[in-house]
């Protein structure tokens, strides 16, 4: 270790930027649009999102709690540490890193950048402009923290914005097509399935509003401040999604909405025509900006935190000047732009939430084992209602995936060997690391 460190210079509005700067991306853009399918009426379709953020709240509430005990740079791995051992960081970790929050997420985001830039200027090809926007991310975050952190305030802040324009554009230019007689549609997969498939795709659009916790040593004060974070965090990404699928309901009805790629660009059309494509194109790609600027800022800091907790190579531990974990950077460009450049990612993409879910049952679960291990440990935060409302988080996740598991057995078979995956990594990486230890030691 170089014996420089993060730098302890972040506040609740920065928090906010990365909790909302990261959520509200690719989901919102292209998941209306199936749920409508799914669902097929505007009340079931609001009741998916108002599930959505509700278990996204009542987690924040949970995750809260462990964040002002243990304010480590990583999050979530280091509270499945603490109450399962290292085996259970490094399930956690990895799962984050490569899975549900860096390579494969952030390599989709590139993607999808390059294909908006695409249509904006009429040249160039999509893996060459991923690959720019990876190495411009890259450069970035060299200079430093401060350097990411204003960036984020001003991109999220934009893309607050122009959401705002956009609930504005749904509600004044529609009419209530939803609600009018006979726009209700048949859901396409019965409602069981239905549902299913659509919470997977409204907890893909809310995942990631929790990312401020991977950063908890850059933030001041963390007992007090993070608290704060998840919970206004969670309650703006839910007030603005509500407020985006009630201005699109308004736009547009359910079959309108139902397969289409990009609802926001047809609701907004609905009010400034087809002029109002080109709108939508730019909050686009500004919103996915933001968004894949928080997976450099936050990702990084899991590999850091994974290494110096010694689940990751020890020179993966190096932190530049800025306050830039080095190793952690360095691993996540060259994972971003390996699956970017090849875009084997696709195929994974169906099973990241499974996954990420998963993860977070064993993470909520972690409080009821910590509070059992550590009873007079301090606690600045304490979850409310404990245990009814912890359970209630917890079984929650549990039927999600037992519902997918259900209805989609070849998605969650998939997902399971991913994290058997992941798990065996584990056993394999402990004992190697206990024998070069024992080695070491005589």
């Amino acid at each position: 270790m170089t014996g420089r460190g993060l730098k302890r210079i972040l506040g609740v509005w920065d928090g906010l930027a990365v909790g909302v700067g990261l959520v509200i991306g690719v989901g919102i853009l292209r998941t209306p649009g199936l749920i409508a399918g799914y669902l097929g009426g505007p009340w079931l379709i609001l009741l998916a999102w108002v599930a959505g953020g509700v278990i996204a709240l009542l987690s924040a509430m949970v995750f809260s709690e462990m964040a002002a005990m243990y304010p480590e740079a990583g999050g979530k791995f280091a509270y499945a540490r603490e109450a399962f051992g290292p085996l259970g960081g490094f399930v956690a970790g990895w799962s984050e890193v490569i899975v549900t929050r860096g390579g494969f997420p952030a390599a989709s985001k590139a993607i999808v950048i390059g294909e908006y830039l695409i249509l904006l200027t009429g040249w160039g090809a999509i893996r060459a402009w991923a690959a720019a926007a990876v190495l411009a991310y890259f450069l970035l975050h060299l200079l430093g923290l401060q350097a990411g952190r204003v960036f984020q305030n001003i991109a999220t802040t934009a893309k607050v914005v122009l959401i705002l324009v956009i609930i504005g554009a749904g509600l004044i230019g529609g009419a209530g097509a939803s609600w009018e007689p006979g726009a209700t549609i048949a859901p396409q997969r019965g409602l069981l399935l239905g549902f299913a498939l659509a919470y997977l795709s409204v907890s893909f659009t809310y995942y990631g509003w929790d990312d401020a916790i991977k950063m908890a040593e850059e933030i001041r004060e963390p007992g007090r401040t993070l608290p704060r974070i998840l919970v206004l965090g969670a309650v703006a990404v839910a007030a603005l999604y509500l407020a985006m699928n009630v201005a699109f309901l308004s736009a547009l009805s359910p079959a309108q909405m139902s397969g289409s790629p990009l609802v926001a660009a047809d609701a907004v059309a609905v009010a400034f025509g087809e002029s109002g494509r080109t709108f939508i194109t730019v909050t686009a790609l500004i919103i996915l900006i933001s968004s894949l600027n928080v997976n450099f800022l936050s990702v990084p800091r899991v590999v850091y935190g994974l290494a110096r907790r010694g689940l990751a190579p020890a020179g993966l531990v190096r932190v530049s000047g800025g306050g830039t974990p080095l190793g952690g950077l360095f691993l996540i460009t060259a994972l971003i732009f390996l699956l970017a450049m090849t875009r084997s990612f696709e195929f994974l993409i169906q099973f990241m939430m499974f996954v990420a879910i998963s993860v977070d049952a064993m993470v909520l679960i972690a409080l009821f084992r910590l509070r059992a291990l550590r009873p007079r440990e301090a606690r600045s935060y304490r979850v409310p209602g404990y245990p009814w409302m912890p359970v209630v988080v917890v079984v929650l996740h549990l039927m999600i995936l037992v519902l997918v598991a259900v209805t989609q057995p070849k998605l969650a078979l998939g997902a399971s060997a991913l994290l058997a995956a992941t798990l065996t990594a584990g056993v394999i990486w402990s004992k190697t690391r206990a024998s070069r230890l024992r080695h070491a030691a005589r």
